[in-house]
């Protein structure tokens, strides 16, 4: 896809031209109206708040494992509140901040404005599905938050790779659908049932902002469909365990079980390691991609 191709095609998804694009929309509307909730979660002390810094840290440590030499080129999709985008430019990385709300990317390149006046980085508005760049011109491809609010996961996928250079990497997370939470409460478990599942895809058929849920390993067909080569696989977040939509334990002592589960967890203990709320991988885009 050409660089105008593709930016026509974000146009259209944009406006809403199409049915996608309609579902879209909404999802954009969301994150514009709830854009000062997701800053807040990354400042806050909740057991969600926890599992979300955590996993930003976790993204972040695939990033040092990619060991780029600066000032490599990084496209951040979804950069939402801007805190992960603060953190990249930390590193001396040139950064191209992406997301589909605009509230988002407001809300970014403010922050970025005062506590990095001097630092250029470009924050602007692109679809995921029709990234508005040139191929091959990116080192690494970041997407934190992104593949659960897509209507074409696999579309994206093959975007990311396609603005990847040849031995470029991308870091993706998604939401579990093998998550352990979800076989504690009846409520959760019949959520993954194939009822529920067709009524999910028909709130996000009706516009509504609804988050898709994956399990790793169709993921990771995702990825290798778009030639990219998985490296490196964990899973973060264990709660909050809840019986028939209410808790079981106080916001403390929740927080006291997730950092044990996931510490099991990252030790590779059979039944946590894949049962994470959020599934995070790198992968590689191959040397010889095409030739």
């Amino acid at each position: 896809m050409s660089h105008r191709d593709s930016k026509n095609r974000t146009d259209a998804l944009w406006r809403g031209d199409d049915a996608d694009g309609g579902v879209q929309q909404h999802v954009n509307r969301y994150f514009d109206t709830s854009a000062p909730y997701w800053d807040g979660v990354y400042r806050g002390a909740s057991l969600q708040d926890v599992i979300y810094q955590q996993r930003q840290a976790a993204v972040l440590e695939y990033v040092e494992a990619a060991d780029l030499s600066p000032p490599a080129a990084v496209l951040e999709i979804g950069c939402g509140a801007g805190h992960l985008t603060l953190a990249l430019l930390g590193r001396d990385l040139n950064v191209v901040a992406v997301d589909a709300s605009p509230a988002m990317v407001d809300a970014t390149a403010m922050r970025v404005r005062e506590a990095r006046p001097s630092q250029p980085v470009t924050v602007e508005v692109a679809d995921a599905h029709a990234l508005p760049f040139d191929s091959e011109c990116f080192d690494l491809v970041v997407a934190a938050g992104v593949i659960p609010w897509l209507h074409s996961p696999a579309a994206a996928i093959d975007e990311m790779a396609r603005v990847l250079r040849p031995g470029g990497q991308l870091v993706l997370t998604a939401d579990n659908r093998a998550r352990l939470v979800s076989f504690f409460d009846p409520r959760a478990i019949a959520a993954l049932t194939p009822l529920k599942s067709a009524k999910v895809a028909l709130r996000r058929r009706q516009g509504l902002a609804t988050p898709r849920l994956d399990y790793p390993r169709g993921v990771d067909r995702l990825l290798l469909r778009g030639s990219l080569e998985p490296l490196a696989r964990r899973t973060i977040g264990f709660g909050p365990l809840s019986f028939m939509g209410r808790p079981l334990l106080s916001e403390s002592r929740s927080i006291s079980v997730h950092a044990r589960l996931q510490s099991l967890a990252d030790r590779g203990t059979p039944g946590l390691r894949w049962t994470g709320w959020h599934y995070l991988v790198r992968a590689r885009k191959p040397e010889n991609v095409g030739a």
